[in-house]
């Protein structure tokens, strides 16, 4: 058997040893019957045929729907008109071919006429995208009942290889073969339950059912509890049966544990309580010798005197017994009190009562009880309150849990976890049952399947859409194929001719002409700082000798030395401006600040003429017509400074000021002072009023911001050297333009039109027609300055108009075109707008 017949027979096993040799005598068999079969095919060895339309479909729907919109521009069709530059005028008219002589024939309409493919075509990219269209004939000897022939086209655009969509044509017995495969897998497949119908097929639907009901009952005793809770006061839901916080039997209890406790407590005082003489003390002599004494859990009552006490009639020996006597009377008159309220003769359900008697008790007694004093806590009001809110929020909490019941996750619940876990393993065999089952699978994704019933020659028109990009300049496309058969044996094809695109897109008019950014060099500049000298208050003399005012100086001094060894720039002239802060009279800041600019100035004057002294530049600099700095004998000598210091003063800057007080973050009054700042006119009221309605934001400016306001400005005013006016150089290439461009010449004209939407050049227009907006394209290139003796502006043009339907415009603006560049003509052959136009008016037939 021939190498490009494939079988995997041998590969099978047969279970049982004694069926091998019955297996191998069948196998042999069908190998036979299938060889016969396949090597007919490498005897003919036949071929699927490649080639090319006479006419792409996509061409003739073009010229079909631009002869629609002609016909509706221009009804009847007019003979176009075109004056070339000597002035000859051509005509030219619609023709057609005259089916018995074969000549051309003027004509209003136009019959396709078919001619003998080649191999190669040259292809419009039209919006980004290119089609193509090519013939697949399968012959007769490739197709049999019990074969299927796979045909997978193959397209080479640059380092890649695009697999297109396969043609599969079958036989009737193969696709029969084919879908019983098929059936037996569903019939495995049908066993496999989908995850949204477990509970259909493995759930307890009775047990669900039952706890949707005993969850709906729960909803609704909760709901009625709730609302009887809402109904009820903290009292009345004490003992309710239902909603309550204690049984009632409960309640009676801890009241009763209670009143028990004080009619102890009163047995026990009543025992503890005694009247009887004694025999100890210093006033034994007298007549009565009665002394109450009071012994709770080994605790004397502590009183006056000690813990014995004696009562006298008649006069006390001084005031210390008095104070003991009224002592002793209020214990007796306490113990009274306690007993009369201490409800202890009859049964008592109040525990306000109850609870008020058990803490007089513990108090006069010592003798505490914390399981009494937990009950009293637990039937307080708080607790009360605190036990019927959490009741409520029990209640909302149960009904909010219930009616939030996740009925799947219940499903679930109730469905058969084992016959779930068989139903999950079936379904993981799922692609090796079907590996086993299914020989020959259906081919995803086709453009065509279809089935023969008898053999003969299948021809079939391939359309197809590319992505234009950096690679698609030339195409290339093949076609491989392969036979499979009933024994699964394969027999590959040899690959078919290679059929070349030439795509022809509009980056072929890419406008290579460099762009420049265009960058001005002014001829005047200027300089400006900021200088705080220190002046005595009130005074304008500058106090030199100052360590802060000689830094100034110094500094003052450092750049005006840098300015004027600047090798661009030279100094034209200085103003120094000299500003005082908003205290006191504006009369006198105006007259501050004039004296202290004129005193800066005439130290200014002394050390700017040292260091003119010291500095005599021999030679300056200028820059040549690049925009370089280069160095010449100097055209311009180093200015006098002094003569060159102007001043200016500003008695108060209330501007500097508003903007200090607008940056600073300390001061809450802002938007108030600024108001004052903005509407009083009066300089001096506008002070006063500051001072006097925001004290402590006025000391504040006074210390922080009114410092910052005592400087002197310095503007220099300069010039570069050599110039007379200010100079445009055009030598740095625009990146941003230059990267537009490249993505243009790549095809990737989303990014390109992006970059180059601003410049509207021809560039623009070319991305903007390979996005089809032929309109903006239009209108950038008519306005193109020279546009009618730009041919490629012209030809595009030609396009564009051709798009819209205006034949008669694109004709004249192709024919002008070629006549400023002769190799268009050939051009138009390839761009179906203008290849239309030429076949339809003949235009160059007389060549």
């Amino acid at each position: 058997m021939s190498s490009r017949i494939r079988s995997r027979i041998s590969g099978r096993l047969f279970p049982a040893a004694g069926r091998m040799k019955y297996a191998a005598v069948v196998a042999l068999l069908a190998l036979a019957a299938g060889c016969g079969g396949i090597r007919k095919l490498e005897r003919t060895d036949p071929e699927v045929n490649l080639n090319l339309p006479s006419r792409p479909q996509s061409e003739m729907e073009r010229e079909r729907i631009a002869d629609s919109l002609a016909r509706n521009r221009t009804s009847p069709e007019r003979i176009v008109t075109y004056r070339k530059q000597d002035g000859t005028l051509l005509y030219f008219a619609p023709t057609t071919l005259d089916s018995l002589t074969g000549e051309q024939m003027i004509s209003f309409e136009i019959e396709q006429i078919t001619v003998t493919a080649s191999s190669r075509r040259n292809v419009a990219e039209r919006n980004g995208w290119i089609n193509l269209e090519f013939l697949v004939t399968v012959p007769a000897e490739l197709q049999d009942k019990k074969w299927r022939l796979l045909l997978e086209p193959r397209l080479l655009k640059g380092p890649d290889t695009l697999a297109l969509d396969p043609l599969v044509v079958s036989g009737d017995r193969f696709r029969r073969l084919q879908s019983r495969q098929y059936a037996r897998y569903g019939d495995y497949v049908g066993r496999i339950v989908d995850s949204t119908d477990y509970f259909r097929a493995f759930g307890d639907r009775r047990a669900f059912v039952r706890r949707l009901e005993q969850i709906e009952a729960q909803r609704n005793k909760y709901a009625e509890y709730e609302a009887r809770l809402s109904a009820m006061t903290v009292e009345e839901a004490l003992t309710d049966p239902d909603v309550g916080m204690f049984g009632r039997r409960e309640y009676r209890r801890l009241l009763g544990d209670l009143q028990r406790y004080v009619r102890r407590m009163d047995r026990l005082i009543a025992r503890r309580t005694l009247y009887r003489r004694s025999t100890a003390g210093k006033y034994d002599y007298l007549e009565d010798y009665f002394a109450p004494r009071y012994r709770y859990a080994g605790q004397p009552l502590a009183a006056p005197g000690g813990v014995v006490y004696t009562r006298v009639a008649g006069v006390y020996p001084d005031g210390e017994e008095q104070r003991r006597e009224a002592f002793f009377q209020g214990v007796a008159d306490s113990l009274a009190d306690v007993r009369e309220r201490g409800a202890g003769k009859e049964r008592v359900r109040d525990y306000d009562i109850l609870s008020r008697a058990v803490e007089e008790r513990m108090r006069y007694t010592g003798l505490g009880d914390e399981r009494l004093t937990g009950i009293i806590l637990q039937l307080g009001d708080s607790s009360r309150n605190e036990s019927y809110r959490l009741r409520r929020d029990y209640l909302a909490s149960q009904l909010e849990g219930l009616s939030r019941v996740d009925t799947l996750e219940l499903m679930r619940r109730y469905c058969d976890r084992s016959r779930i876990d068989r139903n999950r393993r079936l379904d993981e065999r799922k692609d090796a049952v079907f590996t086993r089952r299914v020989r020959f699978p259906y081919v995803e994704g086709a453009r065509l399947d279809t089935v023969i019933y008898l053999p003969d020659k299948i021809r079939y028109r391939y359309v197809d859409r590319i992505q234009a990009d950096e690679h698609t300049a030339r195409l290339y496309l093949c076609l491989a194929g392969r036979v499979h058969d009933f024994a699964d044996r394969e027999y590959v094809l040899k690959r078919s001719d290679t059929l070349t695109f030439s795509v022809a897109s509009m980056t072929a008019f890419v406008d290579e002409t460099p762009r420049y950014v265009q960058r001005i060099v002014t001829r005047d500049a200027e300089a400006n700082a900021r200088f705080y000298f220190v002046f005595p208050k009130g005074k304008s003399r500058l106090e030199e000798d100052r360590p802060e005012n000689r830094s100034q100086i110094e500094a003052v001094r450092t750049l005006t030395r840098a300015l004027m060894t600047d090798p661009v720039f030279i100094i034209d002239s200085i103003t120094l401006r000299a500003t005082s802060s908003p205290e006191g009279s504006w009369r006198v800041n105006d007259r501050l600040a004039r004296e202290r600019a004129s005193a800066v100035k005439e130290v200014l004057v002394s050390e700017f003429r040292v260091l003119y002294d010291s500095l005599r530049i021999a030679s300056g600099y200028t820059l040549d017509e690049r925009g370089n700095t280069v160095r010449s004998e100097a055209a311009e000598q180093l200015p006098d400074l002094p003569d060159l210091l102007h001043t200016a003063w500003l008695a108060e800057d209330w501007s500097r000021l508003g903007n200090l007080i607008e940056a600073d973050t300390v001061l809450d009054e802002r938007e108030r002072l600024l108001e004052i700042i903005r509407t009083v006119g009066d300089p001096d009221l506008r002070e006063r009023r500051i001072r006097s309605r925001f004290p402590k934001a006025y000391a504040y400016m006074l210390s922080t911001l009114y410092p910052k306001m005592r400087a002197v400005d310095f503007r220099f005013n300069l010039h570069r050297r050599g110039m007379k006016q200010d100079t445009v150089y055009t030598t740095e290439l625009d990146s941003v333009y230059m990267r537009g461009r490249e993505l243009l010449r790549k095809r990737n004209y989303e990014q390109a039109l992006d970059m180059l939407r601003p410049y509207e050049d021809r560039n623009t227009a070319l991305a903007y027609m390979s996005l089809g907006y032929d309109a903006a394209a239009a209108r950038i290139l008519r306005g193109l300055p020279g546009q009618d003796k730009d041919a490629a502006a012209n030809y595009l043009l030609a396009i564009l108009a051709g798009r819209q339907g205006d034949e008669q415009v694109a004709v004249q603006y192709y024919l002008r075109s070629v006549e400023l560049e002769p190799r268009l003509r050939f051009r138009g052959n390839l761009d179906p707008e203008i290849s239309h136009l030429i076949r339809k008016y003949q235009l160059f037939s007389d060549e």
